[in-house]
């Protein structure tokens, strides 16, 4: 009898054939059995099947959502311990340990609570704790898989700690401190660059990448849009181009919910602080949701003549086709009034001590900032059944920001009534016309037993930037601005708008930035994973400043890690990286000082990292060392003619090692806390000036302690309890110091009913007087620290259950 067609195909008549045959059979066979199968059921407390609800296996690709029954499946699942996730829909997150074999087809169904409105919500660890960010790698990676150090800062802190300003919650990160106005200082290194959900585009801010004169903004990001903060420490030049050595921030803009949800807040405190919020959303059919947002805040501060008021409107849609595929749209509008300011500090002697009180200014009421920022952002998410991912960023900005305020120059000689202060009167215009691109390709490709997560990207800048400036001089060299009292200040003897300022100067910059990168995370097996990276970035800079400005290079930048998991849950890394910041194009001319090549870094780090109490704490460790060379610093003589202000000059190469550790967490299930501690040890390693050499960077404290816990004592009280601890700063060049400082902040909340609830908060509540940071020299002095201030917050949010 012939064999029929399925009998020929799945035996074939030569011997040769059976045997390849056989071995595809086996083959396919034992591939199908290096992985396994979970599947099962979630359902709510009534038995109701629960559509939507995310299930993962925790720290793999393996991710599925549940259908209108409440089934999913998970395919591939790779063998040994993995937790399986169970999140979304409002209800309490589950997790559950399993031990998977290969060809397993395991069954695990779950019964999901309701969140409710108790305060005892906050006990979920995914109100607090973040187990995975994008942002060292461009693709969801677990932190404890990172050769680096990453912290990640939900919303529920923000709302906790009641902080609207970026720099509020420095203290809550290691290695970060306070600089002046929008710099940071970042494992010892003075840097502004920021990004907005993983792209550049920061309308706060001036041009990208220069840190000097042009590149100087004296307003802070607020967080009124913000979800969640990410920190990445060190270079992160291989992801994301130049950027200072000590780190990075990504401040996570907030989505349209999938379910009905909002809030009304109103604060009242100290220093006639006023502010209110309403922030709703919410599906408008199957596909698409929507928010929309405005915050309002006016108040005083402590210093004389000063006050701010802000607004901030935002609006959002999303479209979600299903899991697989995201994209939203979103625009904002900033409008920022900060009056009798730009802020200088307050004149202190070389050790640092205060020569009036704190509340001195140099600014008369008439003085003041404005500044409008408007953005539109486009980002989207793609999930291929091919196995690629596809993220993407659009940004555009506009930004003016127009700052009239006086400039202190200096102390007269000493009469029988006291000293007075010199001052000149600035007129600053700085505006920009931003867009910026950003996308990367990623999948997961397995060879052998190895697994590679793969990924490619690519991102331009594009800025077109203004600035202009005049000055009036003080009546000691011939001007028309009087001088102020340190002691019994008299205002409003001037008038600025009938002086005769110095003709305008303008300067413009055009700057384009682009940069491609590549990146393979190596999964060797469950103990050793690997992390190799690169990129190429091209700048090419045109401008005017006294003269035609070019600029143009080319430059690589890498990192390497390795990461060794002896058990699941205790990690030890080690990582190289180089970093790379262009010189500001308006210092590139010989009036500048002119030309400089680019300042370079290198970093070595290495840590270890531990998920304590069934993951409930994180814990990590990192000792780095970092060196820089080719810096460049303001150059006090202003360049050979001592008329540009933007000139630099190249101070060397400095040095910063340290420590840092990270607790965060639950320590029970009623006590949450975060505390961080670095020592940063900074050196100047060479300089023009020989009496820096040997000296810190500036403001670069050497030991930081940063506290922040709350405590449920009852299902609807709390009591939050918060600390900051520095140690001495300098400033090298100006000869000046800030003494060390600790202050501690106390909070009480209260839930009134299910939707409503209050927060009392007192910040600096010992009053100390300290000093925040010096600046570039005696003169303009250090910035003082708010004295103690009390703010009420009561929330009201209607559709809590």
């Amino acid at each position: 009898m012939k064999p029929t067609l399925l009998q020929r195909t799945l035996w074939p008549a030569s011997s040769l054939h059976r045997v390849l045959a056989c071995a595809l059979l086996l083959a396919w066979q034992l591939a199908a059995q290096q992985t396994a199968v979970i599947s099962g059921r979630v359902h709510s407390s009534n038995g109701d099947p629960l559509v939507g609800i995310a299930v993962s296996a925790y720290g793999t690709a393996a991710k599925a959502t549940t259908d209108d029954t409440g089934v999913y499946r998970l395919e591939s699942v790779e063998p040994g311990e993995i937790t399986l996730q169970v999140t979304g829909g409002g209800y309490t997150p589950q997790q559950r340990i399993l031990t998977v074999r290969a060809g397993d087809a395991s069954t695990q169904d779950f019964r999901m609570e309701r969140v409710t409105a108790s305060i005892d919500v906050v006990e979920s660890l995914k109100e607090y704790h973040v187990e995975e960010t994008s942002l060292a790698t461009r693709t969801p990676t677990p932190l404890i898989d990172l050769p680096v150090s990453v912290q990640v800062y939900p919303n529920q802190l923000i709302q906790d700690r009641a902080v609207v300003e970026g720099n509020e919650l420095y203290r809550n990160v290691s290695g970060l401190n306070q600089s002046t106005y929008s710099a940071m200082v970042f494992r010892g290194f003075t840097q502004r660059a920021i990004l907005f959900n993983g792209a550049r585009g920061n309308p706060y801010g001036a041009l990208d990448g220069d840190v000097n004169n042009s590149g100087f903004s004296t307003t802070q990001i607020r967080l009124t849009n913000v979800q969640r903060v990410e920190v990445l420490k060190g270079a992160s030049a291989a992801e994301y181009g130049a950027g200072e050595s000590g780190g990075l921030i990504n401040y996570v803009s907030k989505q349209p919910p999938e379910s009905l949800d909002g809030e009304v807040q109103v604060r009242f405190g100290s220093y006639n602080q006023k502010f209110t919020n309403a922030d709703f959303g919410g599906p408008l059919g199957k596909h698409f949701f929507a928010r929309g947002a405005f915050y309002f805040e006016d108040r005083d501060t402590f210093r004389a003549n000063s006050g701010a008021r802000n607004s901030h409107a935002v609006a959002d849609l999303a479209y979600r086709l299903n899991e697989r595929h995201r994209f939203s749209a979103e625009a904002e509008f900033i409008n920022q009034t900060l009056r009798g300011q730009r802020l200088r500090g307050v004149p202190v002697d070389s050790n640092g001590n205060f020569l009036t009180y704190i509340q001195w200014s140099a600014n008369e009421p008439s003085d003041g900032i404005k500044m409008i920022g408007r953005v539109l952002q486009l980002r989207g998410e793609d999930n291929f059944h091919s196995g690629w991912n596809a993220n993407y960023v659009f940004r555009y900005l506009e930004y003016e920001n127009h700052d009239l305020y006086h400039e202190p120059r200096g102390l007269n000689a000493a009469t029988a009534t006291g000293q007075t202060m010199r001052r000149q009167y600035r007129n600053y215009f700085r505006a920009n016309d931003d867009w910026s691109l950003t996308g990367t390709l990623s999948r997961s490709v397995k060879t052998g037993s190895v697994v590679h997560r793969i990924a490619f990207g690519f991102d331009r800048l594009d800025q077109d930037h203004q600035f202009r400036q005049a000055t009036a001089n003080e009546q000691e060299r011939g001007g028309p601005v009087p001088p102020l009292d340190l002691y019994h200040p008299v205002y409003g003897l001037d008038n600025p708008s009938a002086f005769v300022s110095a003709s305008f100067l303008n300067e413009t910059a055009n700057a384009v930035r682009m940069g491609w990168y590549g990146q393979d995370q190596i999964v060797l097996n469950r103990y050793v994973q690997a992390l190799v990276s690169g990129r190429a970035d091209r700048y090419d800079d045109t401008g005017y400043a006294l003269g035609t400005l070019a600029y143009q290079k080319t430059a690589f930048s890498g990192r390497a890690g390795l990461t060794l998991k002896p058990v699941e849950r205790v990690s030890l890394y080690a990582s190289a990286a180089n970093t790379f910041t262009p010189a500001p194009l308006f210092a590139q001319t010989p009036s500048a000082n002119g030309p400089f090549g680019p300042e370079t870094g290198w970093q070595f780090e290495t840590g270890a990292k531990a998920e304590l109490l069934n993951r409930r704490l994180f814990l990590t460790g990192a000792f780095f060392n970092i060196e820089k060379s080719n810096m460049l610093r303001t150059d006090p003589a202003l360049g050979p003619s001592g008329t540009n202000s933007n000139a630099v000059l190249a101070i060397g190469k400095a040095r910063s090692r340290g420590f840092e550790a990270n607790l965060e967490g639950f320590l029970t299930s009623r006590w949450y806390a975060t505390l961080n501690y670095a020592f940063v040890g900074t050196d100047i390693l060479k300089d023009n000036v020989a009496t820096a050499v040997g000296k810190p960077l500036a403001n670069a404290p050497r030991h930081t302690v940063g506290l922040f816990a709350r405590y449920n004592f009852f299902k609807k009280t709390s009591i939050g309890f918060g600390l900051e601890g520095v140690t001495e700063r300098i400033e090298p060049y100006a000869v000046i110091r800030a003494d060390g400082y600790v202050v501690a902040d106390v909070s009480l909340y209260q839930e009134i009913n299910k939707w409503s609830r209050l927060q009392l908060q007192v910040t600096n509540i010992a009053n100390s007087t300290y000093a925040l940071s010096c600046l570039f020299a005696a003169r303009a002095g250090n910035i003082p620290g708010q004295p103690r201030a009390v703010m009420v917050v009561y929330t009201i949010n209607p559709f809590r259950r």
